[in-house]
C-alpha cells in the first residue's frame, strides 16, 4: 500500500448487500412485485419482479471475490489471452472472513488499516435493479423506499463521525415519487443521493433526464444544495447493442460479448451528461452540482470536443458555454488504468475525485496505490484528487 502523508476519502466504495436489503422494509402490499428469494434447482435465487435476476451472479455474495482481482483485465493485460475472465477472479473467499463487507463497525478498523479518513458508500447490487423494475414504475420506488430505510438502518446516510457518507438511490421515474424520496432521504440526515447513467425509464419507454418532467427533482437538489452521484449501473442505452447483435437473455455481470466492451464502453455515461447540458438542465439549475463515479474518464475530452463544436454551431441554443456548465458543475472519478496528464489538463483539477472501487474485483487491491498513476502530479494535486476534492463536494 502506497504511504500517504494525509488521511484519504475515497469516493467509491461499495458495500455488499444484505439479503433482505429490499425485503426488510418492503411495503407487504408491494413485496411480490418487488424483491423475494427463492430455492430453484438447489440454489438460492434472486427474483426481482417475480423473475430471476443475474445481475449479480452469485447474489448472497458468499463466497465473494478478492478486491482488485480484475486489475489486469481492466488493464488490459490480457493480451495473450492466456485466462478467461472466471479465472481471472482467482479464489474466491468466504464472506464471513470480510465483515467489513456488510457491517459498518468493521468497515470502520478496515479504513482504519487501509488509512482511509472517509467514504462515499454507494451500491452493489442496488445499480443493476432500476432496469430490472423499469416496466412497473411503482414497484420500482417501493423499492428503493425500501432499501433506503434499509441502508440508514445498517450503514448509517451520515452517522456524525465524518468517517462513512451512504447514499440513497433515487430513481427519477416518477418525479412526483422522486421529490418525495427526495425530501424524506434529506430529512434522514442524507449528504447526497445516487442514481445511474443512462435514459430515464417511464411507463412509455424512456426518455432523456434532462427533459422538463425532471425539472422538480433538479430544482430540489440545487435548492438543498445536495450532489448527485451518477454511478454506473444498468440503464436504458443496453438497447444499443441489441441494434447489432441479437439479445442474450438479460445482462449478467461480467459476461457478455466483447463488442459492447469496444462499442459502447463510454456511451451511457457520455449520453447521459449530452443529454443533460444539451437539454438546458444546467442552464435551468447552474448550482446543481453532479458528478460521476465508476464511470470512468477517458471519454470526457470527446463529450467536450462535440459541446465545443456544438456550440460553434448552434450558440443560441445554449445560455452559456457548455464546456464552462461541465467544468463548473461536473466532477470526474476517473478509472485507475485512465490517462491521467491528459484528464488533469481537460476537466481541471479541482473536478478530479479518487475513487478506488473497493471491495470489488473490478477496482484496485490496494486502495491508495492508486496515486501510483498519477506520479507526475504535484503534492497539491494528488491531495486535491485524494482528498480534498471530495470534501469539497459534501461541505461547498
Amino acid at each position: 500500500m502506497a504511504e500517504l502523508p494525509f488521511l484519504a476519502f475515497d469516493a467509491d466504495n461499495h458495500y455488499y448487500e444484505a439479503e433482505d436489503a429490499f425485503i426488510r422494509h418492503i411495503d407487504p402490499k408491494m413485496k411480490k412485485r418487488c424483491m423475494q428469494w427463492a430455492e430453484i434447482d438447489g440454489k438460492r435465487r434472486f427474483l426481482v419482479g417475480g423473475r430471476i435476476n443475474t445481475f449479480i451472479p452469485n447474489p448472497t455474495f458468499d463466497p465473494i471475490a478478492r478486491p482488485g482481482s480484475l486489475e489486469d483485465y481492466f488493464r488490459a493485460k490480457n493480451v495473450d489471452g492466456g485466462m478467461d475472465l472466471g479465472k481471472m477472479f482467482g479464489d474466491l473467499d468466504p464472506l464471513a472472513e470480510h465483515p467489513g463487507y456488510r457491517d459498518r463497525a468493521a468497515r470502520l478498523e478496515l479504513m482504519d488499516q487501509q488509512r482511509l479518513e472517509t467514504v462515499l458508500l454507494v451500491p452493489t447490487m442496488g445499480v443493476g435493479m432500476q432496469e430490472a423494475l423499469k416496466r412497473d414504475i411503482p414497484a420500482l420506488h417501493a423499492a428503493f423506499t425500501a432499501f433506503n430505510s434499509w441502508l440508514d438502518e445498517d450503514w448509517g446516510f451520515d452517522r456524525g463521525d465524518g468517517r462513512i457518507y451512504a447514499g440513497p438511490f433515487l430513481t427519477l421515474a416518477d418525479p412526483e415519487l422522486a421529490v418525495a424520496e427526495l425530501d424524506r432521504v434529506l430529512a434522514m440526515g442524507a449528504r447526497m443521493v445516487v442514481t445511474v447513467p443512462g435514459p430515464i425509464p417511464t411507463a412509455h419507454g424512456y426518455q432523456s433526464p434532462g427533459m422538463p418532467d425532471y425539472d422538480p427533482i433538479w430544482a430540489r437538489l440545487q435548492e438543498a444544495d445536495f450532489p448527485v452521484a451518477i454511478h454506473a449501473g444498468l440503464g436504458g442505452t443496453a438497447q444499443y447493442g441489441k441494434i447489432c447483435e441479437p439479445p442474450a437473455g438479460q445482462f449478467e455481470g461480467f459476461r457478455h460479448s466483447p463488442f459492447p466492451v469496444v462499442a459502447f464502453a463510454d456511451r451511457t455515461i457520455a449520453d447521459t451528461f449530452a443529454a443533460i447540458i444539451c437539454h438546458g438542465v444546467l442552464d435551468r439549475f447552474p448550482r446543481l452540482r453532479l458528478v460521476t463515479i465508476e464511470n470512468g474518464a477517458m471519454w470526457v475530452p470527446d463529450l467536450l470536443r462535440n459541446l465545443r463544436a456544438g456550440y460553434g454551431k448552434m450558440p443560441f441554443a445554449f445560455q452559456r458555454h457548455p464546456v464552462e456548465a461541465f467544468r463548473e458543475s461536473i466532477g470526474v472519478s476517473p478509472f485507475f488504468e485512465d490517462d491521467m496528464e491528459m484528464l488533469k489538463d481537460a476537466i481541471v483539477i479541482d473536478r478530479l475525485l479518487y475513487g478506488s472501487n473497493f471491495p470489488h474485483a473490478d477496482g484496485i487491491p490496494e486502495q491508495t496505490d492508486y496515486v501510483k498513476d498519477i506520479a507526475g502530479f504535484s503534492h497539491d494535486d494528488v491531495r486535491a484528487l485524494i482528498r480534498d476534492n471530495s470534501y469539497a463536494l459534501l461541505y461547498p
